[in-house]
């Protein structure tokens, strides 16, 4: 058995990403290191450019990354930690600065910002020109005895009454004002 296990190593057979590796060459392994042209021009922007500012992407020296809004769920952190890696979430790495507000957003897709200004100011322009009428409040009309029967408010019990007071706290002396003239001279 042994002496099989021996011989196993000196008559290897090439596995079989090898031998597609020589039937397809654009399926093989190049040695040339294939970068972005992009990111190489990056790379020699910041190694040349000491004194300009760094470019838009960059922020207090570091790339911007997009940071969660909300708690992420139960479900989510478990997809994150344990998904295999094609289905793990993967970092956006298209973070931009917008160019006409400067917030960040992602490269080909609209700026949050902007599109909430141009929202706002579209439906400033509707109500303006009437198309969009805002809806009356129907109890905007009520007499006050009426409005104290249909919102009576809070009541407070004696108790929360004499608490919200705080009467009962003990206060804090104001403390006197340091004058530099007053003090002692040192020896």
């Amino acid at each position: 058995m042994s002496l099989s296990l021996r011989l196993q190593g000196a008559l290897r057979l090439p596995s079989i990403p090898e031998v597609l590796a020589g039937l397809f060459p654009r399926l093989g392994h190049s040695t040339a290191k294939e970068t972005d042209p992009r990111l190489e021009a990056l790379r020699d922007h910041l190694e040349h450019h000491h004194c300009e500012e760094p470019p838009f992407m960059f922020d207090n020296g570091m790339i911007l990354r997009a940071a969660p809004k909300k708690k992420m769920s139960y479900r989510r952190h478990r997809v994150k930690l344990y998904a295999p890696g094609n289905k793990q979430i993967q970092p956006l790495n298209n973070i931009v600065r917008c160019p006409a507000c400067g917030h960040v957003k992602r490269s080909h897709f609209m700026c949050m910002h902007c599109f909430a200004e141009i929202k706002a100011f579209l439906k400033g322009k509707k109500r303006d020109l009437g198309i969009i009428k805002d809806k009356p409040n129907p109890q905007s009309d009520l007499d006050p005895v009426d409005e104290r029967i249909v919102y009576p408010g809070k009541f407070l019990r004696e108790d929360q009454r004499r608490l919200r007071e705080r009467d009962w706290v003990p206060q804090r002396q104001e403390p006197l004002l340091y004058n530099k003239a007053e003090t002692k001279p040192k020896k």
